[in-house]
């Protein structure tokens, strides 16, 4: 089974990704993290890496570009698959996400159903 690290500081988003993974039949352990420095912890002690990190953008502590940034400065981490979520429609911040090393920007839409069918595309070309 394959494993999927979420650092999000809002449990409610944390559940929503559980559940959009599940409806979609994806057969994934979900490794939930609510601060970027726990979740940088926790890829390092691990032995293994994650099929992907699934990182908030706006998550408080060092925040998810710098977190991003450590990952892909990890020589052991840097091939991770990054897909950076976040609720900001500012093309900044995308741009950002994608300078910083980010694979992908999702957009945490309000349409649930739209959040599932994005994070579900994600997947299908990330971890064919």
């Amino acid at each position: 089974m394959r494993r999927i690290l979420v650092v999000d500081d809002n449990p409610d988003d944390i559940e929503i990704t559980r559940i959009a993974l599940e409806e979609k039949g994806w057969d994934v352990q979900v490794e939930a993290y609510r601060q970027a420095e726990q979740a940088l912890a926790g890829l390092r002690e691990s032995e293994d890496s994650p099929a992907l990190v699934l990182l908030d953008l706006n998550i408080p502590g060092m925040g998810g570009i710098e977190c991003l940034r450590q990952i892909r400065a990890d020589r052991r981490l840097q091939s991770v698959p990054v897909v950076m979520v976040t609720a900001s429609s500012f093309e900044a911040d995308e741009k950002r996400a994608y300078e910083a090393g980010a694979n992908f920007f999702l957009f945490k839409d309000f349409d649930i159903d739209r959040y599932v069918e994005n994070l579900d595309a994600v997947l299908k070309r990330t971890m064919v």
